[in-house]
């Protein structure tokens, strides 16, 4: 539960301002880690100020072609060589410059944009995919980040299968990234399509994963295919015992159910070495690459990358 507060006569002396302003102090609930509550302060302003402008300039984005797909490439630790990547939408706006993800999606979820900007993060990254095999001949995973929003009503999973018959992909070329926040809901509909993608073929992927409540349960009731450890503990393994403890155990848990594991968020060697040791399986992260357009993807690719270098 998250929860906004605001005062009368302190924070407004009518009740749309009084509403207005418990919703603004609701979502510095939310931005705070949800089961939280705060009070209403004038300081709050330039934040809502600053939402209400990223959701004008949101509702044009996708007519005005400001929105990109970038992708992180995703290696095999053993054997050093690309087998994938994430795609990761991008939004630069003339008028208020790069809009961080982190802002801009969660007010898409909220307005329902997020369905259709989800329709062309799936559609571009599978279209990549396609060229990107051709190119090499190689076969690769393409991993896409699957919002709540998405599943409402039955068009996720018709969607999604159209778009890999119309390039021949196969559907094991796909992993969608889901994260505990869908889950918990346990509404029905989300089980459906969760049982109507695993039919389909593509895989399944648990994102961030130890930042929950109920992981355990989730990964016993639902067709995951992989396990993707949260960067805020890969990037303490090499120095807190703590979280080189809970990743030896994580790693241990999933290869016993048989998922494949990734460790996002890697940005050094000596992490990377740590992995390989424990017997993490694939790891992305800024010590392979940042993100990139599909044009320099593939490039990065052409080029290479040694564990050693």
């Amino acid at each position: 539960m998250s929860i906004g507060i605001s005062l009368y006569l302190e924070n407004g002396d009518c009740a749309s301002d009084l509403l207005r302003n418990a919703d603004t102090a609701m979502y510095q609930s939310k931005a705070a880690g949800r089961n939280t509550y705060s009070f209403f302060t004038k300081e709050m302003n330039n934040i809502i100020l600053r939402r209400l402008e990223v959701e004008a300039q949101l509702h044009g984005a996708l007519e005005r072609d400001e929105l990109e797909v970038y992708y992180q490439p995703k290696i095999d630790i053993r054997s050093g060589c690309i087998v994938g990547a994430e795609a990761l939408l991008r939004w630069h706006n003339n008028k208020i410059g790069n809009v961080p993800p982190d802002e801009f999606i969660p007010i898409a979820e909220h307005t329902g944009l997020i369905v259709n900007i989800g329709e062309y993060v799936i559609e571009k990254a599978i279209h990549f995919l396609f060229d990107w095999q051709n190119f090499q001949s190689t076969d690769y995973t393409i991993a896409i980040n699957l919002s709540p929003r998405q599943f409402r009503g039955d068009g996720l999973v018709n969607f999604i299968n159209a778009s890999i018959g119309k390039l021949n992909i196969r559907p094991d070329q796909l992993e969608f990234e889901i994260t505990e926040g869908l889950l918990i809901s346990g509404k029905s509909y989300i089980n459906t399509a969760l049982n109507q993608l695993h039919e389909l073929g593509v895989k399944l992927s648990m994102d961030d994963f130890g930042t929950g409540y109920s992981s355990l349960s989730y990964l016993r009731e639902y067709a995951f295919d992989i396990l993707k450890i949260d960067r805020s503990f890969v990037s303490g393994i090499t120095s807190e015992k703590k979280d080189l403890d809970l990743v030896i155990a994580t790693i241990a848990m999933a290869h016993g159910l048989g998922l494949l594991v990734v460790a996002e968020g890697v940005e050094t060697r000596e992490q990377l070495n740590l992995l390989d040791d424990l017997g993490c399986d694939i790891a992305q992260g800024y010590y392979f690459s940042k993100p990139v357009p599909a044009k320099e993807m593939i490039t990065f690719q052409q080029t290479g990358h040694s564990r050693t270098q």
